[in-house]
């Protein structure tokens, strides 16, 4: 990237953008109550969410660089914008459920303990297990510091893969004799 448009960049402003759109993607999955945040399907449209902002990023970095993106510069600027957003997403959600509406994260976490359970009886798991899963389950704090940590940056490594293939499909290089009849 040159020095030029390094000033210019849409990588913090992207980056701010797709964690507000996280966060508000967050508020409404939370206003629409625990079945509604625990539906398998919204984890599809957070994955179409990153996609979207992976291009977009890639698009205007490579519109700034006169059509042309290396590899290296488009991962770059994608997971940049992709741990703002993720940061940005994941504080949010920490004051949520541990300042804001600590009612609603109790009963996330028992839909959560129910789930596993139904799965677990399903599969015709030993009821040994089921508890002592159930127990390590009760102890675990899934919202406090520690966790959130953990999910960040396990949402960090899944965006890298995200923000891989992008980069890859996006990059375009500079023909090697671009200029060389030009001057």
């Amino acid at each position: 990237m040159t020095t030029a448009s390094a000033g210019k960049s849409p990588i913090l402003l992207y980056g701010l953008l797709f964690g507000v759109i996280s966060i508000v993607y967050t508020v409404i999955l939370y206003l629409g109550g625990v079945n509604a945040y625990m539906h398998p399907s919204n984890k599809y449209l957070g994955v179409v969410i990153a996609v979207g902002f992976a291009f977009l990023t890639a698009w205007q970095l490579r519109k700034q660089q006169g059509g042309y993106l290396e590899f290296a510069d488009a991962l770059k600027g994608i997971f940049k914008v992709m741990v703002i957003g993720i940061l940005l997403s994941t504080i949010f959600d920490y004051v949520l459920f541990n300042y804001i509406d600590t009612a609603f994260r109790e009963a996330l976490r028992q839909a959560s303990i129910d789930a596993m359970i139904y799965e677990m009886e399903k599969s015709n798991m030993p009821q040994s297990k089921i508890d002592q899963t159930l127990e390590w389950m009760e102890k675990f704090n899934s919202f406090g510091l520690a966790a959130q940590a953990l999910a960040f940056a396990v949402r960090c490594i899944l965006h890298f893969i995200i923000a891989l293939i992008v980069a890859g499909i996006m990059k375009k290089k500079r023909p090697f004799f671009e200029n060389s009849f030009n001057q």
